[in-house]
């Protein structure tokens, strides 16, 4: 994977389409809660897409995985995130920075298809997106 590059805030186009990364990676519902344990070991990981085939299904976060037991990530599933499609503007995506503090998005469309992640850096002033 190539490094990032930082689109400033400012400087980022209309919509979640301009700032987001394509083909995310994503783990299935029978992963096993020990990968990942193993995932989340990397202080650069910090939420799982979970999608069934291309369906998104919802996230995990390093805090929802249970620090004991076996089994699959399936129960401990977000399905509850918050997303946003590619035609949002990118208003939408500095919203829930701001009202729930978060720094990775979903990015799914209008068939629950997981599109991309919406990722910012650690200051929350620039997308991180990877070079096409």
């Amino acid at each position: 994977m190539s490094e990032t590059v930082h689109i400033p805030v400012d400087e980022a186009g209309p919509t979640v389409n301009d700032v987001m990364m394509r083909g995310a990676e994503s783990v299935g519902p029978a992963t096993p809660l020990a990968h990942a344990r193993e995932v989340f070991i990397s202080p650069r990981k910090r939420l799982l897409l979970v999608t069934d085939g291309e369906r998104f299904l919802g996230t995990l976060t390093p805090d929802d995985v249970p620090e004991a037991g076996e089994g699959p990530i399936e129960p401990h599933v977000r399905a509850d995130t918050p997303r946003v499609s590619p035609e949002d503007p990118v208003a939408k995506a500095l919203e829930l920075v701001e009202s729930q503090g978060m720094t990775r998005i979903p990015v799914v469309d209008a068939s629950d298809r997981l599109q991309g992640l919406v990722c910012f850096n650690a200051s929350h002033d620039a997308f991180c997106i990877y070079p096409s």
